[in-house]
């Protein structure tokens, strides 16, 4: 969908808002495409042989355990969990996925940290997978889910250190986390790929991407009207949730907690520009990674020796 295409006359925008049903109900169909994303099929491939590689190691749950958490809310939260080889191993992994998918797809990232000698807990996040809930919170109903694996870890290694790494909106999720009080055991975050709100992604995603948020919708609505739709929809139906409120450039003006900001040089899903602005804002330790070459959620598979050695001399400035 052309750029130009979605900017119309006012008149057109209302007329095409009436067209679907009215603003309401065009809130209300954005709310159901956008915020209750249907499952991946499993015999999609990943981006590349190394992320795919990593995904069917996730799915085949050999030496997994299955772990479930209540959320602060009620909902009820299931993650994958790998424990290390070494009993007395205290570093902890917890990889966050992206948007429509589920704990499979971070691993690669997964299988790394346990090839290395960490335990490792993939969650699936709320209304994705086995987990409940019934509406996605694009980081900021997630970061408190966060810090309830993060407690859930706390309970049964009291010397924990733990990492958040985090894919797309997985990294919007720990960057999210960041923004507010941490328990001491959470050494560091490594963010891959995030966006610097959900406002400004859905608008770029409109304009850009239309068929992945809204399969059905050709019409030429300009962005900001489909967003005010959306947003309205969901504080009328997820309990006043404000889709604005996730906004992990924000967040991480209050952050503290030591971070690896990494992004795909070719990424026009979440615009890659998107990071720079992200880690100009963080207030706390941090670096940075550029992937040459790399697409949207792409960058672990296409340089892996780029991408690791940059991790692990990241981490070992943070973990014991």
């Amino acid at each position: 969908m052309k750029k130009s295409a979605m900017y119309g006359l006012v008149g057109l925008a209302a007329a095409v808002a009436g067209a679907v049903g009215g603003n309401h109900a065009l809130g209300n169909y954005l709310y159901e495409q956008v915020n209750h994303p249907p499952l991946r099929a499993p015999e999609t491939e990943d981006v590349n042989p190394i992320q795919q590689e990593g995904r069917l190691w996730a799915r085949g749950m050999d030496g997994f355990e299955e772990a479930t958490l209540t959320a602060t809310d009620q909902v009820r939260l299931w993650a994958a969990v790998r424990r290390a080889g070494d009993p007395g191993e205290h570093r902890w992994a917890v990889c966050v996925h992206g948007y429509s998918d589920t704990y499979e797809a971070m691993g690669a990232q997964g299988l790394w940290y346990h090839s290395h000698g960490w335990n490792v807990l993939m969650p699936d996040q709320r209304a994705h997978g086995r987990s409940g809930g019934k509406c996605i919170g694009w980081g900021y109903l997630e970061r408190l889910d966060m810090l309830g694996w993060i407690n859930w870890i706390l309970r049964r290694d009291t010397e924990a250190e733990i990492v958040l790494h985090g894919a797309s909106m997985g990294g919007a999720t720990v960057l999210m986390v960041t923004g507010g009080p941490v328990p001491r055991q959470l050494r560091a975050v490594i963010s891959d790929c995030s966006y610097t709100s959900f406002e400004e992604e859905a608008k770029h995603v409109i304009k850009n991407h239309a068929e992945t948020l809204a399969p059905d919708m050709s019409l030429p609505v300009p962005a900001g009207l489909l967003f005010s739709a959306l947003r309205r929809a969901t504080l009328r139906r997820a309990d006043g949730f404000d889709l604005r409120d996730a906004a992990p450039v924000e967040a991480v003006r209050q952050s503290k907690t030591p971070t690896l900001f990494i992004h795909g040089v070719e990424d026009d899903f979440v615009p890659a520009p998107m990071m720079g602005r992200l880690y100009q804002a963080a207030a706390c330790p941090k670096r940075f990674l550029w992937v040459p070459g790399a697409g949207h959620v792409a960058s672990a598979g296409t340089d892996p020796e780029l991408y690791w050695s940059a991790v692990d001399e990241f981490l070992q400035e943070y973990i014991h």
